[in-house]
């Protein structure tokens, strides 16, 4: 496989660079089916690190980890211990960098610096609300406003008050 994949919907945007022939995407479609699962796994896994390095402290950033951790775990068992065991190390490593990301993050937002094109809504928020409490413009007729509970940090604080729970 070569070190660039293509992607046949992008080819005309290659600036001005020809679309390849249908004799080259097959050859290319064949490389991609013969080609070790470990590899294509590694590349996928790859890409969504790469791009959850960029978007550590965002919303963004953490949904891209999460993913990363669910091709993990779907892939356990069946890929290279090797493989498994790299993925979960950069994955301890950027939830942690996510944590103090979100900190700063959240700081600058505070100050009114808003981070443009960032998820709108929070993935740690179960119903898609980010944590927000709807007002009674937004509830329907007779209905009391819902008010998300209070998050509450565990007894002691501390450190574990800011624990990344993966999916949360």
């Amino acid at each position: 496989m070569s070190d660039v994949p293509f992607d046949p919907s992008t080819a005309a945007d290659l600036g001005g660079q020809q679309q390849p022939s249908e004799e080259e995407i097959r050859a290319y479609l064949s490389q991609l089916r013969e080609a070790p699962v470990d590899q294509v796994l590694a590349e996928v896994s790859n890409a969504l690190l790469n791009a959850a390095q960029v978007k550590v402290g965002r919303r963004d950033g953490r949904l891209l980890i999460d993913a990363t951790a669910a091709v993990t775990d779907a892939v356990r068992g069946h890929a290279a211990e090797e493989l498994t065991s790299q993925l979960d190390q950069a994955l301890t490593q950027l939830r942690m960098a996510q944590v103090e990301g979100e900190q700063q993050v959240a700081q600058a937002a505070a100050g009114g610096q808003a981070e443009p094109g960032d998820l709108t809504t929070d993935p740690s928020a179960e119903d898609g609300t980010s944590g927000q409490a709807t007002t009674d413009a937004d509830a329907g007729a007779g209905e009391q406003p819902r008010q998300d509970p209070p998050q509450q940090p565990p007894p002691g604080g501390g450190a574990a008050s800011r624990l990344w729970v993966p999916g949360r």
